[in-house]
């Protein structure tokens, strides 16, 4: 009785051991299955460029899956989301909280990157050369060659020659780029040699004749709006006085006095106008001589996903 107590035991204690294993095995399955169901769903929303959605589904992976294998793809999906939907501050935000909890990552490059990028269109370029020299530096080779590149083209940007000399001194920097060389020797030669317009003599001008200034920013029709509209309001406030009608008179002077001030103010801005215009045009134009238009963000087993640089 003894030993039949004992076996009924033994075979309970079997039983309930594989009844737990096998509930913590079923567990598990439903847990990997539901982690994989998630990140696909978050994944196929990022590509069919429903990147909102994307971004709720990938809080909600991480905040179901902490630990999951794809943990680091969400956090990154975050910040490619925001940056396809042109939130840049937003994506900033979201790949420095990367940067911080992946620093080791593989995809660091690629989320330094795109920070980068976010950087440029915020026109924060010294942050982004920063960050672009950073990749640089590493050892990851991801993105190195792009990375130059765009370096290069904002210190072009900013005029600031004498380092891309001392860049393109580095023969790695050189051998990354081999192919670019005459393109950028090109394209610092031609924003060297452009005859910028100087605004404080566009406001110097239009001080002493209204509307000069604006001829000189080759501004043509606002050049003869100025002058005509402040001819006429002297010429009517000295009407105005030689008619002894003084109120009158002061009330055209101080309307004068406004337009003679914006006359001078329009001259100055439409010199920082056409100046940035020159320079936006250079940087459209380097954009597709140096083939940065398009950066590829992310890449999945069906596709690539491409932002595509604008102004």
């Amino acid at each position: 009785m003894k030993n039949f107590t004992c076996y009924i035991t033994a075979v309970i204690i079997v039983i309930i051991t594989c009844g737990n294993s096998y509930a913590d095995d079923v567990s598990k399955r439903y847990y990997n299955l539901r982690e994989k169901e998630v990140y696909k769903f978050s994944s196929d929303l990022f590509e069919a460029g429903e990147y909102y959605r994307a971004i709720t589904e990938a809080k909600r992976y991480i905040s179901i899956f902490p630990h999951g294998q794809n943990i680091e793809d969400m956090y990154k999906l975050i910040g490619d989301s925001y940056l396809m939907s042109k939130e840049w501050s937003e994506a900033i935000n979201a790949y420095d909280g990367f940067i911080i909890k992946f620093s080791f990552s593989p995809y660091i490059n690629q989320v330094l990157f795109n920070k980068a990028i976010c950087l440029v269109k915020k026109k924060n370029y010294e942050k982004a050369e920063h960050i672009f020299q950073q990749i640089v530096d590493s050892s990851d080779p991801q993105k190195k060659s792009k990375s130059i590149l765009w370096k290069i083209l904002l210190l072009i940007h900013e005029n600031k020659f004498e380092e891309i000399e001392k860049l393109l001194d580095i023969e790695f920097i050189r051998q990354k780029i081999e192919k670019e060389i005459g393109i950028i020797e090109n394209t610092i030669y031609l924003k060297k040699n452009i005859n910028y317009k100087s605004p404080k003599l566009a406001g110097v001008m239009s001080a002493i004749l209204p509307g000069s200034g604006q001829f000189y920013n080759e501004r043509y029709k606002d050049g003869v709006c100025s002058f005509v509209l402040n001819a006429l309001f002297i010429l009517g406030a000295y009407k105005a006085f030689d008619n002894d009608n003084c109120a009158v008179g002061v009330i055209l002077t101080i309307f004068e006095v406004g337009w003679y001030t914006g006359n001078i103010y329009s001259a100055v801005n439409g010199a920082h106008k056409y100046n940035r215009k020159i320079d936006e045009d250079i940087f459209k134009r380097s954009l597709q001589n140096f083939d940065l238009i398009e950066n590829e963000i992310r890449k999945t087993p069906n596709m690539s996903i491409m932002f595509r640089f604008y102004f």
